[in-house]
């Protein structure tokens, strides 16, 4: 199945960049992930993994697949969580909207998982973890940059 977000976010493209580029610098900005750690590479490198402790104490590893500062996006998968998802890969990037000099965040997956949860995986993705992320990253931003 696919999961698409958007929202924009009131600060321009390279101020969000800086936020959200650094694959570790996750908890800055995110308000369901308590703490974010390179377990292996660097916070910019291909085939480096990430672990991330939830909020609610459950624990993400992910693999960064692509990051790309030209096109201001990253592309990772996810080794291990709590979601009964199956071949999950996601892809975090960010629009200019240059007539107002904001940033469209655009988030995206593709995975499987079984029929019966794909509403609820639909939910818990999207809105439970894209949105409220974004929703994060915009105050964030409102809080510690002049945007």
């Amino acid at each position: 199945m696919q999961v698409f977000r958007s929202m924009i976010i009131d600060a321009p493209i390279d101020k969000v960049w800086a936020a959200i580029r650094l694959f570790d610098g996750v908890a800055a900005w995110n308000p369901g992930v308590k703490t974010a750690r390179m377990e292996t590479g660097t916070a910019t490198t291909a085939g480096s993994i990430r672990h991330l402790d939830i909020a609610d104490g459950s624990v993400f590893r992910e693999t960064l697949l692509a990051h790309s500062d030209a096109e201001h996006s990253y592309t990772y998968d996810i080794l291990q969580s709590p979601l009964p998802v199956r071949r999950y890969t996601s892809t975090h990037r960010l629009i200019a909207v240059t007539h107002t000099d904001q940033t469209l965040s655009c988030w995206e997956s593709g995975f499987e998982c079984d029929a019966a949860q794909a509403a609820a995986m639909e939910c818990v993705v999207g809105d439970g973890i894209y949105i409220n992320a974004m929703a994060g990253l915009a105050a964030y931003l409102k809080e510690n940059c002049d945007a």
